[in-house]
């Protein structure tokens, strides 16, 4: 009987002591806005659904700066590489502010033809997929997370990139390409 009460004992204080994970589920389950901004906050590369010069671009880094420990709005930058005429690789960079509002993901760019809508989507800290919307039209993308930006709690500057990094990406060739989003696309077959 002593060992029977030792072991409920022990069971009862694990109970106790353990916590439940909200993001339990495969894909995450959020409890508010202010979490899918902290998980979105990062550096992410993959398929956004970007066609440059008629040609599927190659990959598109999309990274997402927190300016505040809410996580509910912030800047970002939207770099999409493509392989030019001459086979070289090179970068087209976008910069835009978001929120995360309503659970839907906003993107505010400098063209106002790149505004889009993100609120059919799939988001965990390791990667990010679902469709991308603007304007009654959508496009499948797939992203995975390469850099996470955490928080110093007070001990020192948010890890943060430079914001004018033009000088680095910009183009080589004589035109300047032109970047679109192709919409109604399905997602790729399995």
């Amino acid at each position: 009987m002593t060992k029977f009460k030792n072991i409920l004992l022990l069971l009862g204080v694990m109970l106790g002591l353990s916590s439940c994970d909200p993001y339990w589920q495969f894909g995450g389950r959020y409890d508010d806005d202010s979490d899918r901004g902290y998980t979105l906050s990062g550096r992410w590369f993959g398929d956004f659904g970007v066609y440059i010069d008629g040609e599927r671009a190659y990959g598109t880094v999309l990274e997402f700066v927190p300016d505040d420990a809410s996580y509910l709005y912030g800047y970002g930058r939207e770099t999409d590489y493509y392989y030019n005429w001459a086979g070289y690789l090179e970068a087209l960079d976008y910069t835009f502010d978001w929120e995360v509002r309503d659970r839907s993901i906003y993107m505010y760019f400098r063209n106002p033809d790149l505004n889009c809508r993100i609120s059919n989507y799939r988001l965990s800290p390791s990667y990010f997929q679902g469709n991308v919307d603007n304007y009654g039209s959508s496009t499948y993308f797939s992203l995975r997370n390469y850099d996470r930006y955490w928080p110093d709690y007070g001990y020192g500057p948010l890890h943060v990139p430079a914001r004018n990094m033009d000088h680095i990406t910009r183009s080589r060739t004589d035109s300047i390409p032109v970047c679109v989003r192709m919409f109604n696309q399905d997602p790729p077959v399995k």
